[in-house]
């Protein structure tokens, strides 16, 4: 596969500005999938498997909604040839180099005549999930994930209205989002920790330590790993759960983000 280009440009894109966390990491993994024309198989499963194979969690309504969210943006457009759907994203000649003559997929121009049989069969796959087929784009974030001691991505993608809890340095220099299902998922799977001072342990402990920040996919093992040596720390008693974080359960997760924020 050759190598893709990714332009500066996009860090103050409004198009990808406006896109959830997780429909951004798609677009990224589809530009590095698909042929030399920009062009891949459009099922949901096909996607799934293919971008995200170490995923086990992800769900294909959440991939679905995602490629939704590409498609109401412009970035991705989806065609059926002979009843099956493919997709193709529209920008793909103004920055990426063409090296193969032949694409592996169908041409868009091939497409079957009837629009309604292209949208029959994407609401088809929304309604196995109770969704209406409609053009709403609905908000995901990235990385929703239910974490059991491997990496990842939750059942479900966390609504844009709730900000993360806490940001946690990468070593790319981004920060890694932590949402707020995670930090419930491991108040329940790691009841003697306080989930929320742990992190902001890990995020002192990642900003003096630059030299030992963890990749995107390494981050989650990380947390795991340390919530897991916090719980299993002798003298520890199992009665957080039921005590400080029935205190803690009495503030909101939006005064808890702000705390997080003013640590930051």
């Amino acid at each position: 596969m050759p190598n893709r280009i990714l332009r500066e440009s996009i860090c103050t894109s409004d198009t990808i500005d406006k896109l959830s966390w997780f429909e951004e990491a798609l677009y990224y993994r589809l530009i590095v999938t698909c042929d030399d024309f920009g062009r891949f198989d459009g099922r949901t499963a096909v996607i799934k498997n293919r971008l995200f194979p170490l995923k086990d969690g992800l769900t294909l309504k959440t991939v679905e909604t995602a490629l939704h969210g590409l498609a109401n943006a412009g970035l991705v457009s989806f065609y059926t040839v002979e009843g099956r759907r493919f997709l193709c994203l529209p920008t793909w000649g103004k920055y990426q180099t063409q090296r193969a003559k032949v694409s592996k997929y169908p041409a868009p121009d091939t497409a079957d005549e009837s629009d309604e049989q292209s949208s029959a069969i994407i609401c088809e796959q929304m309604q196995a999930d109770d969704c209406k087929c409609s053009r709403i784009r609905e908000s995901n974030s990235l990385f929703a994930i239910r974490d059991t001691g491997i990496e990842n991505i939750g059942t479900e993608p966390q609504a844009a209205s709730m900000p993360p809890v806490i940001f946690l340095p990468l070593n790319d220099g981004t920060e890694y989002p932590v949402s707020q299902e995670q930090c419930h998922e491991w108040a329940g799977l790691y009841p003697a920790v306080d989930v929320i001072q742990q992190l902001r342990q890990m995020r002192a402990w990642l900003i003096a330590n630059p030299r030992r920040r963890k990749t995107v996919r390494g981050i989650n093992r990380f947390i795991v790993n340390w919530l897991s040596r916090e719980q299993d720390k002798p003298g520890r008693k199992s009665t957080y759960s039921a005590e400080n974080q029935q205190k803690q359960g009495r503030k909101s997760w939006t005064d808890i983000c702000e705390e997080m924020e003013e640590i930051r």
